[in-house]
């Protein structure tokens, strides 16, 4: 049987040393890498998160100036009713020379009722006898 002979070297250990270090330092850099890669996933996700704040945001200032138009236009509105509301209301005055009128019947009516009021008053005190207990004196005054 022949014997196999297995060869031998001397090798200076220094070299494979530096290189056990530089492979450590190497597998050590990669969770170095794994933290990056997690600062770029929060920065990411804090991006959406301000994309979000940014669209709410302009929506809502949108919805605000929308909202002042509608109450400026409301506003209008409600200054056009109250216009057609005074007009009307002036349009349903008589114009002064009817009210004048009005008046002057007015007055002409008055004076006939007190006179019609006078007359029956009369009429009454004339049909009625006067008795003394009704009569009060009264002192008389300078």
């Amino acid at each position: 049987m022949p014997i196999e002979e297995e060869e031998y070297e001397i090798v200076p250990v220094g070299p494979i040393r530096r290189i056990e270090r530089r492979m450590e330092k190497i597998e050590k850099g990669t969770t170095s890498t794994d933290m990056v890669k997690e600062l770029i996933e929060v920065v990411r996700t804090n991006q959406k998160i301000i994309d979000e704040v940014v669209k709410i945001n302009s929506e809502m200032i949108n919805r605000v100036s929308d909202l002042a138009t509608h109450v400026s236009q409301l506003n209008e509105r409600m200054n056009d009713f109250l216009d057609r509301v005074e007009v009307s209301s002036e349009a349903e005055q008589p114009p002064p020379v009817q009210q004048q009128k009005n008046v002057e019947e007015m007055d002409a009516r008055m004076q006939k009722l007190e006179k019609r009021i006078n007359s029956v008053l009369l009429s009454s005190m004339r049909n009625r006898p006067v008795r003394p207990t009704q009569m009060v004196r009264r002192p008389m005054s300078a």
